[in-house]
C-alpha cells in the first residue's frame, strides 16, 4: 500500500513537472510572439505591406524616392478626414513617404473638430480626405480631386456617359512636397498688353502644379524686364511690341533671359519689332499658312490642323518616349535667319508632303494650287545663344483646351515641357497617374474576325485531327 502511495506521489510530481515545462514553453512562445510582433510594427510599412495592386498603386517611383530623401527641413502630410472614414488607399500612400524620410510626417486632421486650421484654404473647395503638405514657409492643399481623376467620355452606343478613374495621388504629393521644400521657385511672366489670348486656365494651373509662380507683366510702365522674371511669356499677341519693348527684350535675352512666344498669322511686313527679337535668336517666319497632304500627319478632315513629327530635345523627348502627338493648327512656317550665333534646333516637321498657301488667312480653298511653297516645314523651335534661350511656336490655338484632349494632354505637355527646359528646373514632376480600371481588350474587327476563325475553327480542327490521329495509331497496334 505504501508503495503505491509512493508511485501515486511520483506520478503527480512528474506531472506536476511536465505541467510547469509546458506552461513556461507557452509563456515563452508567447512572449516571442509579442516581440515579433512589436518588431515588425517599427519596420516601414514598405516592408510589411507589400504592394500586389496590378498598377502598382503604393510603389512610389524613383523620382518620388530621390526628392523625398533629399528633404533637409520638415514636411507634414496632413489628411483631412472624419476618424474612421479615412480612404484607406490614400492613407497607405501616405504612409509610403513617411517610410522614405524622417523628415515626413503624417496627421489626420478632422476638419469639424478643428475648422479654424482650414481658414487659409477658404478660397478653395475643400473635401474630405484631401490632403494638406505644409513646409516651414508654405503649403498647398492637395484636393482628393486632384487625388483621383474621373474622365467622362460619351458612349455612343447607349447614348450615356461612362467614365474612367485614374489615381494621381503621387504626382500631386510629390509636386506640392517639393513646392513647400524648395528655397527658390521660378517665377514666369506672363506678357500683356497687346491683345495677347488668355492662357487656359488649365494650363495655368499646370504650371503652378510643376511649381512654377505665374504672374502677369506690362512692360509699358518699366525700363527693363524684372530681375526675378526666370521665364516671359508672349501668347498670341495681336498687335505689334512698341521699339522700346522689344529692345527690352533683346537686353533681356543678353543677360540670359528665357521667352516662351506663341503666335498667331504675321502677314507680311507686320511684327517687325517682335520679329526683331526673334531674329535676335536666329529666327524668323516664312510666309503662308502651312496644309499637310500627308493625311497620316493631319487631323482627319482638317488638312490644315498639323500632327507633325517631333525632332530628339529634352523638350521633346517625354512624348517621344511615351508615344504622344502634337496638334498643331493653323500654322505658319518658320526658319533660320543665318544671321546670329545662337543655336537652332527645329522641334517640329511637317512632310515634305506639305504645303504653304501664301494667302494665309484669306486662302479660297486648301487644295494645292501653283505657286504654293513646298515642304517640309518647321513649327517650332528651340534657340539657344550663351544662356539665353527662346521657343518658338507658330500657332495661336496650341494651349487650346478642347484641342488638348484631342492628343491626350500632348500639347500641354509639350509646352511644360518647354517652360521647364528654359528655366532649367531639373526636377519636373513626370509621374503619371494609374488606371484604377480593369484593363479591357479593345479588338478591330479584322483582329475579331481573325481570331474568330482560329478559336472556332482552326484549333477544334486541330484537336480533332490529333485525336483521329492517336486513335488511327493505337487501333493499328
Amino acid at each position: 500500500m505504501k508503495k503505491m502511495d509512493a508511485g501515486k506521489r511520483v506520478a503527480r510530481i512528474r506531472a506536476l513537472r511536465a505541467g510547469g515545462y509546458s506552461t513556461f514553453a507557452a509563456a515563452i512562445v508567447v512572449l516571442i510572439a509579442i516581440g515579433v510582433n512589436l518588431a515588425v510594427g517599427t519596420l516601414p510599412t514598405t516592408y510589411t505591406q507589400l504592394d500586389f495592386t496590378e498598377q502598382s498603386l503604393y510603389t512610389l517611383s524613383d523620382q518620388t524616392r530621390r526628392i523625398v530623401r533629399a528633404l533637409d527641413s520638415p514636411v507634414t502630410l496632413t489628411l483631412l478626414a472624419t476618424e474612421g472614414q479615412e480612404d484607406a488607399q490614400i492613407q497607405a500612400l501616405l504612409n509610403r513617404y513617411a517610410d522614405l524620410s524622417d523628415q515626413v510626417a503624417v496627421t489626420t486632421l478632422d476638419p469639424a473638430v478643428n475648422p479654424g486650421v482650414l481658414k487659409e484654404y477658404e478660397d478653395q473647395d475643400l473635401y474630405m480626405n484631401s490632403v494638406i503638405v505644409s513646409g516651414e514657409e508654405r503649403s498647398r492643399l492637395v484636393s482628393y480631386e486632384d487625388i483621383y481623376l474621373y474622365n467622362y467620355s460619351m458612349d455612343y452606343s447607349t447614348y450615356g456617359y461612362t467614365y474612367t478613374v485614374d489615381f494621381d495621388g503621387e504626382r500631386a504629393l510629390t509636386s506640392a512636397i517639393h513646392y513647400v521644400s524648395s528655397d527658390d521657385l521660378p517665377k514666369v511672366y506672363v506678357l500683356t498688353g497687346h491683345g495677347e489670348s488668355q492662357m487656359p486656365d488649365s494650363f495655368t494651373q499646370s504650371m503652378e502644379s510643376d511649381n512654377l509662380e505665374v504672374e502677369e507683366l506690362s512692360l509699358l510702365s518699366l525700363e527693363q524686364v524684372p530681375e526675378d522674371a526666370d521665364c516671359l511669356v508672349i501668347n498670341a499677341p495681336q498687335s505689334d511690341l512698341s521699339q522700346e519693348e522689344a529692345q527690352m527684350l533683346i537686353s533681356y535675352l543678353d543677360e540670359g533671359g528665357r521667352v516662351m512666344l506663341f503666335t498667331d498669322y504675321i502677314a507680311s511686313g507686320t511684327m517687325e519689332n517682335l520679329l526683331s527679337v526673334t531674329a535676335h535668336m536666329g529666327l524668323t517666319v516664312g510666309q503662308g499658312l502651312i496644309v499637310e497632304g500627308d493625311g497620316s500627319m493631319s487631323l482627319r478632315g482638317y488638312a490644315y490642323y498639323l500632327l507633325p513629327g517631333l525632332n530628339s530635345h529634352d523638350i521633346t523627348q517625354p512624348l517621344i518616349d511615351g508615344g504622344y502627338y502634337a496638334l498643331v493648327p493653323l500654322a505658319q512656317p518658320m526658319e533660320e535667319t543665318g544671321e546670329s550665333e545662337a543655336q537652332v534646333t527645329f522641334l517640329m516637321t511637317t512632310s515634305d508632303q506639305a504645303y504653304a498657301k501664301a494667302a494665309g488667312y484669306d486662302m479660297e480653298t486648301t487644295q494645292r494650287e501653283e505657286g504654293d511653297l513646298s515642304g517640309p516645314f518647321y513649327v517650332g523651335a528651340a534657340s539657344q545663344l550663351d544662356q539665353a534661350r527662346l521657343v518658338w511656336f507658330t500657332s495661336a490655338g496650341l494651349l487650346d483646351d478642347s484641342l488638348n484632349s484631342l492628343v491626350s494632354g500632348g500639347n500641354h505637355n509639350l509646352a511644360l515641357g518647354a517652360m521647364n527646359w528654359m528655366c532649367e528646373q531639373t526636377e519636373n514632376i513626370a509621374i503619371h497617374a494609374k488606371s484604377l480600371d480593369s484593363p479591357v481588350l479593345t479588338l478591330t474587327a479584322a483582329q475579331s474576325t481573325l481570331y474568330s476563325i482560329v478559336l472556332v475553327a482552326l484549333v477544334p480542327a486541330a484537336l480533332l485531327i490529333a485525336g483521329l490521329t492517336i486513335w488511327f495509331g493505337r487501333k493499328r497496334r
